[in-house]
């Protein structure tokens, strides 16, 4: 049940928890209006509430997204939507700093002919993601990092550059160091209204629990920290967090 899985998925990044709760919309009320065409029919909502600040709205993607992986586990679709009317789900009170990032429609995907399908893909860019050197570099050189340099990090580094975001930005761009071995994570704004509503943050939490999630199923272990001594600056970057490796 998607219900037990949230109940355990409430602490995220730095220990911060976010409860989420599934929202059931009765068959007379008028669904949530959304800009997304391919969308019908939708009255079941997954989302929480959290602070209206970065590390929260990335803490929040980070969390979100493993429910996302676990209902598509489970055969159901689902669509992050990250401008909506708050005001839909006035059962949910916001204090003065409390946000709602992001939601989840969560149903069952309709059967589509693959003609259906492709057009689709096309027209949400879903095929359309950026190549790994404009992605992933060498912390020491910022060169392209060459997968032949971390095999073994290769898929986990493929699932940040398959992962969602919002407008299919990708706003991520991961540095690694052979030094330290570690993975710096930045945050390259794309979208100024986006950046302006907080969603290329959410988007970095999904990046990073999609990089996290890949390396446990590869067996390798390692942690989320944000570094306090001199982390390099790139012009247009903004340092989010470091993974280090064990």
């Amino acid at each position: 049940m998607l219900e037990d899985f949230l109940s355990t998925n409430r602490t995220g990044i730095a220990g911060e928890a976010v409860d989420f709760v599934i929202v059931e919309k009765n068959e007379t009320e008028k669904p949530l209006k959304l800009d997304y065409g391919i969308i019908k029919g939708n009255k079941t909502y997954l989302l929480g509430k959290t602070n209206s600040t970065p590390s929260s709205r990335l803490n929040y993607g980070y969390l979100l997204e493993k429910a996302v992986l676990k209902a598509t586990d489970m055969n159901l679709a689902t669509c992050w939507i990250g401008a909506f009317d708050k005001e839909y789900f006035n059962g949910i009170q916001l204090e003065n700093g409390v946000t709602i990032p992001g939601i989840l429609v969560v149903g069952y995907a309709a059967k589509k002919s693959s003609l259906q399908d492709n057009l689709i893909r096309i027209s949400i860019k879903a095929a359309k993601r950026k190549p790994w050197n404009q992605l992933f570099f060498d912390y020491e050189t910022i060169l392209p990092l060459e997968k032949e340099r971390i095999p073994q990090y290769a898929e986990p580094l493929e699932m940040i550059r398959l992962a969602p975001s919002s407008g299919n930005t990708q706003p991520w761009r991961i540095f690694y160091s052979t030094a330290t071995n570690e993975f710096h994570f930045y945050k390259r704004p794309t979208n100024k209204s986006y950046e302006a509503a907080g969603m290329h943050d959410v988007d970095m939490g999904i990046a990073m629990c999609h990089f996290e999630l890949a390396s446990a199923k590869n067996g390798l272990e390692g942690k989320w920290t944000v570094s306090t001594g001199n982390i390099k600056s790139f012009d247009g970057l903004q340092y989010i967090s470091t993974w280090k490796c064990k």
